[in-house]
Formats: C-alpha cells, sequence, structure tokens
C-alpha cells in the first residue's frame, strides 16, 4: 500500500514536470544549418559548418534554471552514385554539454569529438560559449582521400540533436526524488516503471533534432588548404 502511493504522489510529480517542460520544450523549426568550407587539406577532406536558432529563448532558460543542454553533431559524408543507391562513406560525431555554475556564475562546456573528450571552456559570457559550440570553423577531418572515387560526386548529411533535458539531469531527478537515498527500502515495480515511463517521456519532449544536406560536389573543385 504504502508503494502504491508513493508511486501515486511520484506520478504526480512528474505530470507537474510534464506540464513544465511541454511548455519548454525546444522548437527545432527555428535551426537552420550551412556550410561554412569544404576543402582539401593533407590528402584529406575538410569540413566546417555553422548552426544558427539553436539557442533559443526557452533553450537559455533551460539552461540558466541549471539544466545540463547538450547539442551533438552527426556528420556523414555520402557518395552519389547514379542509377543506384547512394552510399554512406564516414560518420562523424561532435558533442557539446553545457552547464551553468550559479555559484561562479559562468558556464562550462565540454566538447567531444568520436567519444573522446578534446577540450573544453569556462566563461561567464553565455554567447562566446554559444559561438563555441554552434560554429565549427576550425576544419573536421573527415576521411582520407585516398578513401575516395575522384570520379563521383559526393555530399554531406548533418543532423544535429538538441537536448533540454539529459540523462544528467534524470539522475539527479531520481537522487532528488529519494529512488537512491532509501537503501532499506527495495522499490517497487510499479514506482520504477512509473518513474521510466515519466522520465522517456520528459526526455523524448526535450530532445529535438534538425538536419541539412548539401548540395553535391567533385572533389577535383576543392580549394586545397594548409595545415
Amino acid at each position: 500500500m504504502k508503494a502504491l502511493i508513493k508511486s501515486f504522489a511520484y506520478l504526480i510529480l512528474m505530470m507537474l514536470i510534464c506540464i513544465y517542460v511541454n511548455v519548454n520544450n525546444v522548437d527545432a523549426d527555428n535551426i537552420k544549418m550551412q556550410l561554412i568550407q569544404n576543402a582539401i587539406s593533407n590528402n584529406q577532406l575538410v569540413m566546417g559548418f555553422q548552426a544558427e536558432g539553436v539557442f533559443t529563448e526557452k533553450v537559455i532558460r533551460f539552461l540558466d534554471r541549471g539544466f545540463t543542454v547538450k547539442i551533438e553533431y552527426r556528420i556523414e559524408l555520402w557518395k552519389s552514385r547514379p542509377y543506384w543507391f547512394d552510399q554512406l562513406n564516414n560518420q562523424y560525431y561532435i558533442c557539446y554539454q553545457i552547464n551553468f555554475d550559479p555559484l561562479e556564475k559562468r558556464y562550462i562546456c565540454i566538447r567531444t569529438q568520436q567519444d573522446r573528450v578534446t577540450d573544453s571552456r569556462l566563461d561567464r559570457e553565455r554567447e562566446k560559449i554559444i559561438q563555441w559550440s554552434t560554429t565549427i570553423d576550425k576544419p573536421l577531418s573527415i576521411i582520407s582521400l585516398d578513401q575516395l572515387d575522384q570520379n563521383l560526386r559526393y555530399y554531406y548529411n548533418i543532423e544535429i540533436l538538441v537536448a533540454t533535458l539529459t540523462s544528467e539531469n534524470i539522475k539527479d531527478l531520481q537522487k532528488w526524488l529519494g529512488d537512491f537515498k532509501n537503501k532499506r527500502e527495495e522499490q517497487s515495480t510499479i514506482t520504477k516503471t512509473t518513474f521510466k515511463v515519466a522520465t522517456d517521456f520528459i526526455s523524448s519532449r526535450n530532445h529535438k533534432k534538425a538536419s541539412m544536406r548539401t548540395e553535391k560536389f567533385d572533389l577535383k573543385d576543392l580549394p586545397k588548404i594548409g595545415k
């Protein structure tokens, strides 16, 4: 009986949170991306791009209230094959995880590339963090030219995922609800199920995707740049 009452209380609380996030969910329609660099460097195909409209008022509100904001990019290089299906040649992943420290009044941003932490930034100015996480102006090495066919055309498909309620937030919420504090009381199945369904729904409402497909290009037409 106690477990049922506890689960019901959790459900009510999660419903209130659902109402909150439904009002503040991320709008993906405003996100626009553009290719700002496409070249050859040291026998590598390199590129850079920019995303606009990511940090809407709603996203900034989430960030400044202590929620983790995560921006994930997936860059796909496709080979265009006439009279046949196009072929995926390579994929590249970049992720920015951003938090706001209310005590220090500064923003913390960690960048991972191909699942490896490669850089981080601390700054009191939000705009600098926004610029760093939405403009990939340092050339990204996508693939060696030796693995490409010089006689065929290629294009990029770039996807962005903006998450304003991440797994880190869910863990904090679980601790706050006391699911992991009381070791003496075993969680009931209904409590676990209720929490999982509710948090999955909240996360899905706050994960928005956008994508862009570039025009096709010939390798021989690309400019060559140094390091």
